[in-house]
């Protein structure tokens, strides 16, 4: 059996089979020595109820959960019916009315939630296209009022990855998200 075996700076030694490590895991150490392990990155889930990790070359997933923030994220943009940008509030009740893998309770994201997944090193969507196929390089809304204008919101423009406000009643898309393991 292979083992990892970790000396603290007291006397203390923690042994970790492993046998029970599993990739793109972190490891957390509490105060009274349990270990935990808690999955990291990011996991593919098809239309079939199957998953792969978020490595998998395949792009035709319909989700993604990020295990870092506990979200898991629809992979398309939404837009209406002739995949036209709608205003806000239209973006709002397309996500309300979303039913993917059996879940009904999707919802626009925050500010925060949608600009940390933009990726500084794409453009055209600035995001990451193996996990986020169907994310189009356009402005989508938030659900996160801009302070000074009850009228404006929040936004990402996924072409460049800029954040910032437009009137509620402006086009943009949708990427709805929803917490997982809920």
């Amino acid at each position: 059996m292979n083992a990892i075996t970790i000396r603290t700076k007291g006397e203390a030694e923690i042994f970790i089979s492993t046998e029970t490590l599993r990739p793109g895991h972190l490891i957390e150490l509490d105060d009274d020595q349990s270990i935990h392990q808690y999955a990291t990155g990011y996991t593919k889930l098809f239309a079939d109820g199957t998953s792969a990790a978020g490595n998998d070359p395949r792009t035709d997933h319909v989700a993604v959960i990020d295990h870092s923030t506990g979200l898991m994220w629809a992979v398309k943009s939404i837009g209406d019916a002739d995949s036209d940008p709608m205003s806000q509030a239209d973006c709002a009740k397309a996500c309300s009315e979303l039913r993917l893998l059996g879940h009904d309770d999707w919802r626009l994201p925050t500010r925060t939630e949608l600009a940390a997944l933009v990726d500084d090193t794409r453009h055209e969507p600035a995001i990451d296209t193996s996990l986020f196929p169907g994310v189009l390089s356009r402005w989508h809304w938030t659900n996160t009022a801009a302070a000074w204008s009850s009228a404006s919101a929040w936004g990402v423009y996924f072409g460049g990855g800029s954040v910032g406000y437009d009137p509620r009643s402006d086009g943009g898309f949708a990427l709805a998200v929803r917490r997982a393991g809920q």
